[in-house]
């Protein structure tokens, strides 16, 4: 009896912390939703809170068809970019944008987390720009919140992104 009340004491946990795990992946999901769905609708009131209260490093790498393109007016051009979440929303605000993930992977532990994604970033309808981003995540106050954005930059105009396949 003792080995059955031991072994359903651990199913108990295993189940608990697998609902645990999928209950975070939903939460994180929903933020992907809501920066997305912020875009569309310009909406700086929800997605200013997504972010953490802290400093949020932001910073994009220009990949180098792009960079080389970006060198043809201006030979001073960088190949990235450091910005934040705040200027960008400005930034967009009198626009008809709207950013695409897809390929989502998540990892987290239940109170940190990355999240790696394909994005494509569009403007009036059409594809502006494409590439790879990646959120480190934290969890406080039982909320997931955004700590850093790292992405890459690849015009459109310039190299067209490949189809996927998965």
């Amino acid at each position: 009896m003792k080995k059955i009340s031991v072994l359903l004491s651990l199913l108990f946990c295993l189940q608990f912390s697998f609902a645990q795990g999928s209950n975070d992946e939903e939460a994180i999901r929903k933020v992907l939703d809501t920066f997305m769905d912020c875009i569309i609708k310009r909406d700086s009131t929800r997605f200013y809170p997504l972010f953490h209260k802290d400093p949020v490093s932001w910073a994009g790498s220009i990949m180098p068809a792009t960079h080389q393109n970006d060198l043809k007016r201006n030979e001073k051009a960088r190949d990235y970019f450091a910005s934040d979440y705040k200027s960008f929303i400005r930034s967009i605000y009198e626009a008809n944008c709207e950013e695409k993930f897809y390929n989502i992977r998540i990892n987290h532990d239940g109170y940190a987390a990355t999240v790696f994604f394909d994005y494509s970033f569009w403007l009036s309808g059409k594809k502006l720009n494409w590439g790879a981003e990646s959120w480190g995540m934290i969890k406080t106050n039982g909320e997931w919140k955004i700590v850093s954005v790292i992405f890459s930059v690849e015009e459109e105009a310039v190299r067209p992104e490949p189809q996927r396949t998965s």
